[in-house]
Parts: C-alpha cells; structure tokens; sequence
C-alpha cells in the first residue's frame, strides 16, 4: 500500500510538473489532458485519478492551503486579530514559495483567461468566507448581522492578493512583501476589533 501510494504521489508531481511546462510553452488552452498525460508518461487515466480538469492543475492543493491557513489562525496564541490573521496569511505565502513555478504560472494565466479568472475569484471567496466565520467566531458575534467578520477577512485577502501581484511583477521576497503589506492594515483590523457590535462582541471566544 505504501508503495501503491508512493506511485500515486510520483504521478501526481509528474503530472503537475509536465502542465506547468507545456502550460508555459503552448499555452493553457491549447494544451490537452492527452499531451500532458504523455509528457508525464503515464496514461489519461491516470491523469483523471488524479484531477477532474486541466485547471484542477492550476489549483491543486487549494483545500489544503485553506485548512492550513484555518488551523495557524485557530493555533494563534496571541490576544490580537490582526496578528492571528497574519499568521494564517503566512501560511499562504509559504505554500507559495515552496512551489512557486505552478503559482507564476496560473498567475499569469488566470490574467489572461476569463474561465480561470473566474475560478481564482471564486477560490477567493471561499478563503474570505472561511475566514469570516473564524473572525465572527473569534468575535463572538453573528456574521449574518455584524458586518466586521467579513469585512476583515476581505481585507486581508485583499492584502493578500497585492501582495502577490506585487511579487510576480517585481519579483523579491513574498514573505516579507505580505507582511508589508498587512502590517498597512493593522490599524484597520485593530479598529474592527475594538468596534461594538451592538451586541456582546469584541471579545475573543475562549
């Protein structure tokens, strides 16, 4: 089993690693499950073992990412929003610095085609969505009625989201760039933390 398993994640990388490249080269649209399954050597079957489309290539690990980014921010010990949702934006950045290749490339695609830009905004609102119910929690508050929870989590994500851009365009150390760019919302956070509610909120839950 363990072997069987240790194959599977083989094909998997394969898979990934040979999109990237013909991605790159011939471009997204023109490139087929079939030339991406050879270039990988393994058979289109094998390809839909793994992924259910091309652009589930693109994406691939995103419900990861997000349990993680979830779990640094449940884990935090500080007594401050703004540095818990940094933390879990730091998980962000080193999944990205750690398979940068795959990340340069959507990026540029996702630009440049509407159905994959489509998917990076809707992969965006199911981040803020979480986030929102971990802020609200966090708060004490009902997300439905108090508008910070979301407000903050698309703040971030916003931050998030230049801070990537930035990265791509001039290149440097994303890390750093996120927490320059979110250290610029601290105030902002801190003040939705600190507002009433109307309600009990404004209290971390225990």
């Amino acid at each position: 089993m363990d072997q069987r398993r240790a194959r599977g994640q083989r094909n998997r990388e394969a898979l990934i690693s040979a999109a990237t490249a013909l991605f790159t080269a011939n471009g997204y649209e023109q490139t087929t499950v079939e030339q991406i399954s050879a270039a990988a050597g393994v058979a289109p079957r094998t390809f839909f073992h793994h992924f259910a489309a091309k652009d589930d290539i693109l994406f691939d690990g995103y419900a990861e990412r997000l349990a993680e980014a979830t779990r640094r921010f449940r884990a935090s010990r500080s007594d401050s929003l703004w540095e818990a949702l940094t933390e879990a934006s730091t998980a962000v950045a080193s999944a990205i610095t750690d398979h940068p290749d795959i990340f340069v490339v959507r990026a540029r695609l996702y630009h440049s085609l509407p159905a994959l830009r489509a998917s990076m905004l809707r992969i965006n609102e199911e981040w803020i969505d979480q986030m929102a119910g971990e802020v609200a929690r966090w708060l004490q508050t009902d997300q439905t009625t108090d508008l910070r929870p979301r407000l903050a989590a698309t703040l971030v994500n916003g931050a998030n989201r230049a801070a990537i851009d930035t990265w791509m365009s001039c290149g440097g150390d994303l890390p750093t760039i996120m927490a320059d760019a979110l250290a610029l919302l601290r105030p902002s956070i801190s003040a939705i933390e600190r507002a009433d509610s109307g309600g009990d909120g404004g209290k971390r839950a225990g």
